[in-house]
């Protein structure tokens, strides 16, 4: 402990774990790694094209994805519109400006303003 104290100061710490593997099971993983990532990535691949196919034969999957893919367009432009105002007061650092209020009119601002 002297020597690690030294090394790397008063707050040194450590741990043991009996249960980790030895340099040779590390080794032997290490070798392994390579083909068993080749072979997960060939089995996505191939499972992504299954499922593609599957539901691409699928008349109600098209039409559920082309109806959830219009709605999900159409809350985007009604989120848009509910987030626009007129005028929009806050604070700004040299990184980031904070809203503080936001309002269609001055008067709007400075009542949410003076809430706060």
């Amino acid at each position: 402990m002297k020597k690690l104290t030294k090394l790397l100061g008063k707050s040194v710490g450590y741990q043991i774990d009996p249960k980790a593997p030895s340099c040779e099971e590390r080794d032997k993983a290490h070798a392994e790694l390579p083909a068993a990532r080749a072979k997960s990535v060939s089995l996505l691949k191939q499972l992504e094209a299954r499922r593609s196919a599957i539901l691409e034969a699928d008349a109600e999957h098209r039409r559920l994805t082309a109806d959830y893919k219009e709605v999900r367009e159409r809350i985007g432009r009604l989120l848009s519109v509910t987030q626009k105002y007129k005028i929009t007061v806050g604070v700004s650092n040299s990184l980031l400006f904070t809203i503080r209020a936001q309002g269609d009119s001055w008067e709007q601002v400075i009542e949410k303003l003076t809430e706060k």
